[in-house]
């Protein structure tokens, strides 16, 4: 009869599927959340285990040994495995009316997605989503959440992402304020809005369209861009806002485009989460429809008709 084999380290073989996924100690070191000695302590305990190096000496580079290499690979394998069994386990959790923590930047939370969490529970997903928002000055992995919507933030590299949409920027106001401008100039002496989140937005739509802010009137500037944009709800100026994310205001007519065959390019949304997380299934079907909606979106909006001018994303 065969002995028992002696467990191998554990927390050794993920850290080197790490560093030779990365080819980097650093970069291991941040997606596993420790310091860089650990990773290096890690490692050396796994190579005494083993009996034999586990990297060739290289300064510049992480070189793995043909013994690493196929160590990884095995690890690497051994984890998709867990990561489909957690998902068809999970997938039951699915229908048991879970709640996802989902939290978004406020413009986007207040605009787009709650008012589209109706529409989730008439889905087939019976999950209830909890939506907290976020400010762009806040560091969003401090807040616990299942999947997060995120724009321009760069990502561990454990998290997966699902884009959801990119979003195009737009010049709008109220219909009293956008009623007698057709032109470009019809801007001289615009009241315009602004944002202290969301810097050089303005400008950047002014230059698009070969005007700048001196030409226009008084520009006022707002903490949050869910501010400016509520000033230019009630008739306060224009604002330059992502046209998807108002775009129920722009269907009722609370909001109207000004110019609306000049446009820039917006932010680009992803639903993110960590695939180790316990809510890992939920929240990969969460971030799906979030697409599938955003999509829908699109189909009924219309594509651009060229690089600058178009509908929502």
């Amino acid at each position: 009869m065969r002995g028992r084999r002696q467990v191998p380290p554990l927390k050794g073989l993920a850290t080197l599927e790490c560093v030779v996924r990365h080819q980097s100690v650093t970069l291991a070191a941040d997606e596993l959340c420790v310091t860089h000695g650990a990773v290096s302590k890690q490692l050396a305990a796994l190579a005494v285990w083993i009996g034999q190096p586990l990297f060739a000496d290289n300064r510049r580079r992480m070189v793995p040994t043909p013994a690493a290499l196929r160590l990884a690979e095995a690890v690497a394998t051994g984890m998709r495995g867990i990561y489909d069994a957690l998902d068809e386990v999970q997938g039951a959790t699915v229908d048991a009316d879970m709640h996802l923590q989902v939290f978004a930047p406020a413009t986007l939370a207040m605009y787009w997605l709650i008012p589209r969490l109706p529409v989730l529970r008439r889905s087939g997903l019976k999950m209830k989503a909890e939506v907290r928002h976020t400010h762009t000055h806040e560091n969003w992995q401090d807040q616990p959440f299942d999947l997060a919507i995120l724009a321009g933030h760069r990502l561990p590299a454990s998290y997966e992402r699902t884009p959801v949409f990119r979003d195009r920027l737009g010049l709008v106001a109220s219909p009293e304020v956008a009623a007698d401008i057709a032109s470009v100039d019809d801007l001289d002496g615009l009241a315009l809005l602004e944002s202290e989140t969301r810097p050089g937005e303005l400008d950047n739509w002014l230059g698009a369209t070969g005007t700048s802010r001196a030409r226009c009137g008084t520009v006022e500037t707002f903490d949050h861009n869910y501010i400016a944009i509520e000033a230019a709800l009630t008739g306060h100026g224009a604002v330059v806002a992502p046209l998807a994310v108002v775009g129920n205001h722009l269907a009722r007519g609370s909001l109207v485009r000004i110019l609306p065959e000049s446009t820039i390019p917006g932010p680009e949304f992803n639903a993110v989460y960590d695939p180790r997380s316990t809510s890992a299934g939920p929240a990969r079907a969460f971030a799906g429809w979030l697409r599938s909606l955003a999509s829908q979106n699109v189909a009924r909006t219309g594509p651009p008709r060229t690089a600058t001018t178009g509908g929502a994303a």
